[in-house]
């Protein structure tokens, strides 16, 4: 019984230890789109790239173990991502990471349809950064407008 005592204050003062690295004025990371291009294509399915850029508003380096996102345009789901790239964004900093999403064709007809061909569509970005000392994960959430069609998407998909 002393054995599991002891077991068991050991592990609280381990615990109670873990949360001091984390600041209890943390601000979470900021998540904008810098960039996308398309990259390649087939029956079912396109790939882009998006360049994302995390900023870290905090005085201490920030180490992200990798992300998830979905890019909605004009309201509508276009393309999921995963990515295990690890970075650190430096403390008052930022990185760019590059994230591969995916949509299926029905879904870019759609999009491409809605958008015209002088239309500015809208965005939403939205995601979780995980890092080690938050494995559930920080939401982010961002939109904007995307550059017009012409110029991210191959003429043969407009």
């Amino acid at each position: 019984m002393k054995a599991f005592r002891l077991w068991l204050a050991l592990s609280l003062l381990i615990l109670l230890g873990a949360c001091t690295g984390i600041p209890h004025d943390f601000e979470k990371p900021k998540v904008t789109l810098a960039g996308i291009a398309f990259k390649d294509a087939n029956l079912l399915q396109q790939r882009f790239t998006l360049a994302l850029s995390i900023q870290n508003p905090n005085n201490i380096s920030v180490p992200i173990s990798g992300l998830n996102t979905t890019l909605s345009v004009n309201g509508e789901e276009m393309a999921t991502g995963v990515s295990n790239e690890q970075v650190t964004i430096p403390a008052l900093g930022e990185a760019v990471v590059h994230i591969d999403v995916v949509s299926n064709l029905a879904q870019l007809i759609r999009q491409v349809r809605a958008m015209g061909n002088n239309q500015t569509p809208s965005y939403k970005l939205a995601g979780k950064l995980f890092l080690p000392i938050r494995p559930d994960g920080i939401a982010f959430e961002k939109t904007g407008e995307l550059p017009p069609a012409d110029q991210w998407l191959p003429k043969q998909l407009r």
